[in-house]
């Protein structure tokens, strides 16, 4: 009990480091802005671009975790993460794409190498609830975006907060070499790596109507999460007129919600053994929230504005571990990083979408209220279908 305890205290780190710096970018960006002269609503197409890199970094991470271990490429991912802040601090608003790429890269493939480790570590009766403890790692990295990006740039500007998130990433890539020789012992240092299993997580995936259905609802699911993360800062700042230290503490509560709600959800699922209809309340209960979030306006009290924020994490920000853990365990045996790369480049090839679209409709609309409501109703659908489809 004490490695599975270990395994999932790491890779839940891991995923928080990784985290962190993908969402400090977005609470950032106000400051960022002022400073270089962009609207802060075009965080979108840095994010889109971001997730560009996610997409394919993760499709292609099955075949390097099989060979070169899970921990290995988790401690690769950390680098690219540290050196595309170490860039954003420096380089031109021009080679802010390129950047973001690279810093996708990173956050990629970080939950196909998770998925590897704990598909083959943890006890069967208990694989909804470890996973979402393991997702806790992202609304964790989101609260600590929320708490100490502010106050770091506040105090020394956004460019030392981007140094700052650099350096955590690099001590923890260093950091879990302690335990890299026992959490990899199931490397193959012969798997051949080749474009023709790039195919093999498509095959995988299509071959089964309940995958197909996962990467459908993680889809919807994911735009609504991503868009949360990313433009409720600049949201509550600019329509709502909250200082940057009030917009973050929203945040922090928002992604607070999500810590609990990835816990409880898993604990749901694993005691109804009914992943699916748990996945469809959600769906209804996250575009709800959506919804309530684009009332938001001045004359609310600030409790009931985080109250709101707070629900809109417990439903958007808590679905991910019963549906990641749901799709390894649909996946044949050995296959779960495979399984979960190609689930993952779908979903971040999909959420590419969102955040662009999120910033075109802000500017149709001259507000972030109509681009809250319209993302809502993908996941209000495939909430339903979860609903009413029969268990796998």
């Amino acid at each position: 009990m004490t490695r599975v305890v270990l395994i999932l205290v790491v890779t839940t780190v891991i995923q928080a480091l990784v985290a962190l710096a993908s969402i400090a970018v977005p609470v950032m960006t106000p400051a960022a802005a002022r400073e270089l002269g962009f609207a802060a609503s075009l965080i979108g197409w840095f994010v889109g671009a971001m997730y560009i890199g996610a997409s394919f970094a993760a499709l292609v991470s099955g075949g390097y975790i099989l060979r070169f271990g899970a921990i290995r490429v988790c401690q690769f991912c950390l680098l690219l993460c540290a050196t595309a802040m170490l860039l954003l601090a420096v380089v031109p608003v021009a080679w802010l794409a390129p950047v973001a790429v690279l810093l996708g890269a990173g956050y990629g493939p970080i939950t196909p190498a998770s998925s590897h480790i704990l598909s083959r570590s943890m006890p069967p009766h208990l694989m909804a609830l470890t996973f979402s403890i393991k997702q806790t790692g992202v609304p964790l990295g989101a609260v600590l975006a929320g708490l100490l990006v502010p106050a770091l740039t506040l105090a020394f500007g956004w460019r030392v907060a981007a140094i700052g998130v650099a350096g955590l990433c690099a001590g923890t890539a260093l950091l879990v070499q302690v335990w890299r020789s026992d959490m990899d012992s199931d490397r193959d240092a012969g798997h051949r790596l080749g474009v023709a299993h790039l195919r093999t997580p498509f095959r995988l995936i299509f071959a089964d109507p309940a995958l197909v259905r996962n990467v459908a609802t993680a889809l919807a699911f994911a735009g609504l999460q991503i868009s949360g993360i990313t433009f409720l800062v600049a949201y509550l700042t600019e329509d709502i007129g909250y200082s940057l230290v009030a917009a973050g503490l929203a945040l922090a509560f928002c992604n607070g919600g999500g810590i609990g709600g990835r816990v409880f959800w898993g604990f749901v699922a694993d005691r109804t053994r009914a992943p699916g209809r748990v996945l469809g309340y959600l769906g209804l209960a996250m575009a709800f929230a959506s919804v309530a979030t684009s009332l938001f306006s001045q004359s609310w009290p600030f409790a009931l504005v985080v109250a709101v924020c707070t629900l809109y994490g417990i439903t958007a920000i808590g679905w991910n571990g019963v549906l990641i853990s749901e799709t390894a365990r649909l996946a044949p045996p050995g296959m779960a990083a495979m399984v979960s790369g190609g689930t993952t480049f779908l979903m971040f090839f999909g959420v590419v979408f969102y955040p662009p679209l999120f910033s075109l409709l802000h500017d149709i609309g001259d507000s972030y209220r109509l681009p809250l409501v319209v993302f809502a109703v993908p996941a209000l659908i495939m909430g339903v279908v979860q609903l009413r489809a029969r268990p796998a």
